[in-house]
């Protein structure tokens, strides 16, 4: 039998250790080479929770998006696992001030149809990014670009973007500011993917819709995108074809874990997360990824709910969250309390960002004097006198385990402050969505980092950051994290980065939860299958499978 390897991996590095287990039940996969059906074709399966939101590069909004794009696209250079390799740019150069990327494109790169992948494909990718028109979710991902942000506001026009095609295989990008993480970014960012400006015009709204209606730069082709299932296949045009080595993978919508648990089970997928009230039955045998992923819900102070727009209340919400007690009761003792904002894996000044911290957070066992104290304050400054002349509502996601986390935050809540607390489940779409326009007062929510460093987390509360939800603003912050992007000095940046952190945590303008430790279950036959804590947290490009 092929089954049950034993792997952690761990925080910062992500290294992998690997050790054979055997005594529980099951086992995903099959003994012919993976594909189950007796074909001997190399084919990976595995599920996911959460629905792509689109198949257009371009609008991509999750990491989920990001993961289909990943092995669809192909950028400049190619992010595996924290490593940046050459993509259609087989080679670059920076100037000496940083600013100026010139890479130099592959002759032989070509799309999936056999036309060739030029540098035009990238200016056309990116203007199309950062025009307001195309109303990009993420389009402030290009803003490191030279004049990025004008365009994204149309203050420009989209051919001021600081991206040149001098001719079909050279390509000059100027930034806005010397960026140390630009080709990890590019390299793991879907948006930043080459597209086809006839197709794209040829389909109009319905570009993306489906997998016939696009044409591929990456690894594979999307074969079949029907019925909450995506196909790929190899992309026979790839550069680099040879270093592919599976013949199929099959990616399909499943919600409940304990669902796709019993399909790794029944040898239907060869990849599953645990649950986490099954991980203590594969202790010997599930592996562990370190998600740089700290989950934590939102507030917005123009949710039309006055107490969340108080400082003191929200500092009531913090204090009153016993974060340990919540880990106990929603994850099983599984993933790591937080009271901070980046993940502590991240690298920072040669270190860990967590390594380097000096957070004076919340305490993890909550507060509830300190909570009750700043509730009577907010409930002063608010002109109300009892606890229960307030309602907020919890707005989450429609699976099992939101709804149970929501419940547990309730009644830590409503024990501790005395106040009211509703809880609406809805859509994963519709709370992306929700955050987008407003329309909630605390909303479930999640980051996981675009690239390697603290400052992907903390532009969130950025006073003109599009992904600023909450609608926080503070100068202080503001100026610290305006003027981390032209620091040099890596030490200084880092203080930097730092302080800014300790002053959103000061203001609560968000209740951290843990940093999630993702459980799962991998057929001991797929090897090559990479894991990271940014962008991409699953990456199977590479992956094969023995016999």
């Amino acid at each position: 039998m092929k089954k049950k390897v034993l792997a952690v991996l761990l925080t910062a590095a992500m290294t992998a250790t690997l050790a054979a287990g055997c005594g529980v039940p099951g086992g995903g996969g099959s003994d012919d080479g993976g594909s189950g059906d007796g074909s001997g074709e190399k084919v990976f399966r595995y599920s996911t929770r959460t629905e792509p939101t689109t198949l257009d590069p371009t609008k991509g909004n999750c990491i989920p998006d990001n993961e289909i794009q990943h092995a669809l696209t192909e950028g400049l250079v190619r992010n595996t696992g924290g490593e940046v390799e050459p993509g259609i740019a087989e080679e670059w150069e920076v100037s000496e001030d940083g600013l100026t990327y010139t890479f130099h494109l592959r002759e032989d790169a070509k799309w999936s149809d056999g036309e060739p992948i030029t540098a035009n494909d990238y200016v056309y990718s990116w203007q199309r990014l950062l025009n307001p028109e195309t109303a990009a979710p993420y389009a402030f991902i290009g803003e490191y670009i030279k004049n990025g942000l004008a365009v994204e506001k149309g203050e420009m026009d989209p051919s001021e973007l600081g991206v040149v095609a001098e001719d079909d295989q050279t390509l000059v990008v100027t930034l806005e500011h010397p960026t140390e993480y630009f080709l990890s970014l590019i390299g793991s960012s879907g948006q930043f993917a080459p597209l086809r400006q006839d197709v794209v015009e040829e389909y109009g709204t319905d570009f993306a819709a489906d997998a016939e209606k696009n044409v591929y730069s990456g690894p594979y082709v999307l074969t079949s995108s029907e019925n909450q299932q995506w196909i790929f296949e190899p992309n026979e045009e790839y550069w680099n074809r040879d270093a592919i080595n599976l013949d199929r993978v099959e990616l399909t919508y499943v919600q409940n874990q304990d669902t796709a648990l019993a399909m790794y089970e029944s040898g239907d997928l060869d990849y599953s997360e645990l649950p986490s009230a099954s991980v203590q039955n594969y202790e010997d045998t599930a592996e562990v990824f370190r998600n740089g992923n700290v989950d934590y819900f939102y507030y917005n102070l123009d949710c039309g709910n006055p107490a969340m727009a108080n400082t003191n209340f929200r500092l009531a919400l913090n204090y009153a969250l016993n974060r340990n007690e919540y880990n106990t009761l929603v994850n099983n003792d599984l993933f790591v309390p937080s009271t901070g904002l980046a993940f502590s894996g991240l690298a920072d000044n040669g270190s860990t960002w967590g390594e380097n911290s000096t957070l004076e957070g919340y305490p993890l066992d909550g507060d509830e004097e300190a909570a009750k104290e700043y509730l009577d304050t907010a409930l002063s400054e608010l002109g109300m006198s009892d606890p229960s002349e307030i309602t907020v509502t919890i707005t989450t996601t429609d699976n099992e385990s939101a709804k149970k986390q929501a419940e547990v935050v309730q009644e830590m809540w409503t024990k501790a402050l005395g106040i009211n607390v509703q809880i609406e489940q809805i859509t994963y779409a519709e709370v992306l969505t929700r955050h987008s326009t407003g329309d909630f007062e605390i909303a479930w929510g999640g980051w996981g980092s675009d690239y390697d460093d603290a400052y992907s987390y903390l532009e969130l509360f950025k006073s003109d950051s599009a992904y600023n939800y909450s609608n926080y603003a503070n100068a202080e912050v503001d100026e610290l994290l305006n003027a981390s992007q032209n620091e040099t000095d890596a030490a200084k940046r880092s203080e930097m980065l730092h302080q800014a952190e300790q002053i959103i945590i000061d203001e609560a303008a968000f209740l951290p939860q843990a940093e999630r430790e993702v459980y799962y279950l991998m057929d001991e036959d797929v090897t090559g299958v990479e894991f990271f804590h940014c962008a991409v947290n699953i990456d199977w490009v590479y992956a094969d499978i023995t016999e």
